[in-house]
């Protein structure tokens, strides 16, 4: 079973890139698998994925040895819970405000005496408690391997940033240009908001947190990780298809 956590830095120069997944099909999972991608993010944030969508999606990523990560809908435990129990290798909230808000996070995604997550080891993330040693793994995979991630993506976290990625337990930060220039009330790709996305990445690369943002393409990918990002999320399924799509019916019709 691979895990985004210790591919990260060890792929010989070969930074960790990643769709996010949005569309509920085995098929798409099989796909990004097949295209070389290093792992996936399935959105449940904004696409329209139950739980019982995701345990079918991380079980098919996992049996691809395609580490599933996934963004969840909110600040939630149930949730969350039973996403990890279903074998997911990570979690992203996302708008994670201020330190305080980043640790009881944290703290749902660790069990104790460290956090207050609950045991299930009798479900996938446990192997179904088959095994002489299913707890122990249960236990030591959501300790050492689960990445928990907290998304900045509002100039107040950014302000904040250091007090949030100084948090225990923190395993990446995706920095999500995205929402951030819209709480700016700015374009992308304007000065202040590149500047607020290096701030940002300057604090995660102090404090030894592994950094993540969202790439604007293959040629953005690149230069994101001559940079020194350390994981690299790029497009997802819906833009994909619908990009393609257009080409081609754009070609047909000249």
């Amino acid at each position: 079973m691979l895990w985004l956590k210790e591919l990260i830095g060890q792929t010989e120069g070969r930074v960790p890139v990643g769709p996010f997944l949005k569309i509920p099909s085995i098929e798409v999972v099989e796909i990004m698998k097949a295209a070389g991608f290093d792992f996936v993010v399935f959105d449940a944030e904004h696409a329209m994925l139950s739980v019982s969508e995701l345990n079918v999606l991380i079980a098919i990523a996992r049996s691809l040895d395609l580490p599933p990560l996934v963004r969840v809908a909110d600040h939630g435990y149930g949730d969350m819970q039973r996403i990890l129990d279903a074998g997911a290798t990570g979690i992203l909230w996302p708008h994670v405000s201020n330190a305080d808000e980043c640790r009881r996070l944290v703290g749902q995604a660790w069990h104790p005496p460290t956090g207050t997550r609950g045991s299930g080891g009798g479900m996938r993330a446990g192997g179904w408690g088959i095994s002489r040693d299913a707890d122990i793994d249960y236990r030591r995979d959501g300790r050492d391997r689960v990445m928990r991630v907290p998304m900045i993506e509002e100039i107040g976290a950014v302000e904040q940033a250091d007090d949030i990625l100084s948090v225990d337990g923190i395993d990446g930060v995706f920095i999500g240009p995205g929402d951030l220039s819209m709480t700016m009330g700015k374009k992308a790709t304007d000065p202040e908001v590149v500047d607020a996305v290096e701030r940002t990445y300057q604090v995660a690369k102090a404090r030894g947190v592994p950094v993540a943002t969202l790439a604007r393409g293959a040629a953005d990918a690149r230069r994101l990780i001559d940079h020194g990002y350390d994981f690299v999320m790029v497009g997802n399924d819906t833009g994909m298809l619908g990009r393609a799509a257009q080409a081609l019916v754009d070609e047909i019709r000249g």
